[in-house]
C-alpha cells in the first residue's frame, strides 16, 4: 500500500472515531476519547497549514513552468482528503444527533425504564437510560400530547426551582452533563406548553 493510501486510511479512521459515540455512548466516556476530542482542532489546523503550504508550492512550480514535485502533489491531496473526512464526520454526527447530545438515539422509549429510580443516575463509563432514550422521547412522546399525557408517560414533573425563570412548564433530570470535558453539571429536559396545555417546545439545559 502506498504512502498516500496509508495516509487516506489513517485519516478516515481518525475522523471516523467521532461517529462511534453516537452508536456506542460508552466509548465517548473513555478518557482516551476526551484526549482525541482535544486533538481534533490541532490536527485540522495542521492539515490546513500543510494544504496551504503545499498548495503554494504547487502554484509556484506552475508559475515557473516546471512540473510540481510528486511529493508536493501527494501531500496536498492528503491534506485536502483529510479536511474532507473531517467535514464529512462533522456533517454525519450532526445528521445522526439531530441537535441532541451524543448518544440520544440509542434506545427507544420504554416507560418502565424511564420511570426506574436509577434511570437518571450516573453510570460509570456510560450515559444514563434516559439520555439514551431522549431522541425517541422528543420525537414521539412529546409532540401532540397534553400535560396530563406527558406526565402519565414520563412521570410527574420535578418540584424544583431550576430554570423557573425560563417559564418552562415541565422539567425532568436526564443525568450527568454530556459532551463536556468535565461534566460536573446535570442535564435537564425542559418542556413548554401552549395556552391549551399541549406540548409546544423543548430544550436541553445544564445547571
Amino acid at each position: 500500500m502506498t504512502w498516500s493510501r496509508l495516509s487516506f486510511v489513517g485519516l478516515l479512521a481518525y475522523f471516523g472515531l467521532a461517529i462511534v459515540p453516537e452508536l456506542w455512548p460508552a466509548f465517548g466516556q473513555v478518557p482516551l476519547f476526551l484526549l482525541y476530542q482535544l486533538s481534533v482542532p490541532l490536527v485540522v489546523f495542521v492539515l490546513c497549514a500543510i494544504g496551504v503550504s503545499s498548495g503554494v508550492g504547487w502554484i509556484v512550480a506552475r508559475h515557473r513552468h516546471s512540473a510540481p514535485q510528486p511529493s508536493i502533489s501527494s501531500v496536498f491531496r492528503a491534506a485536502l482528503v483529510g479536511l474532507l473526512f473531517f467535514a464529512l464526520s462533522v456533517g454525519f454526527v450532526a445528521l445522526v444527533s439531530r441537535g441532541l447530545p451524543t448518544g440520544s438515539h440509542v434506545l427507544h422509549f420504554d416507560r418502565a425504564a424511564w420511570l426506574a429510580p436509577t434511570s437518571s443516575e450516573h453510570v460509570a463509563g456510560d450515559i444514563t437510560p434516559r439520555q439514551k432514550m431522549l431522541g425517541d422521547v422528543v420525537a414521539h412522546v412529546l409532540p401532540q400530547h397534553s400535560r396530563a399525557e406527558i406526565e402519565q408517560l414520563l412521570g410527574p414533573s420535578l418540584d424544583t426551582r431550576y430554570f423557573e425563570s425560563t417559564g418552562r412548564d415541565l422539567i425532568y433530570v436526564l443525568g450527568p452533563e454530556r459532551d463536556s470535558l468535565f461534566g460536573i453539571d446535570s442535564e435537564w429536559l425542559l418542556i413548554w406548553l401552549d395556552e391549551r396545555g399541549d406540548f409546544r417546545r423543548f430544550a436541553i439545559s445544564t445547571d
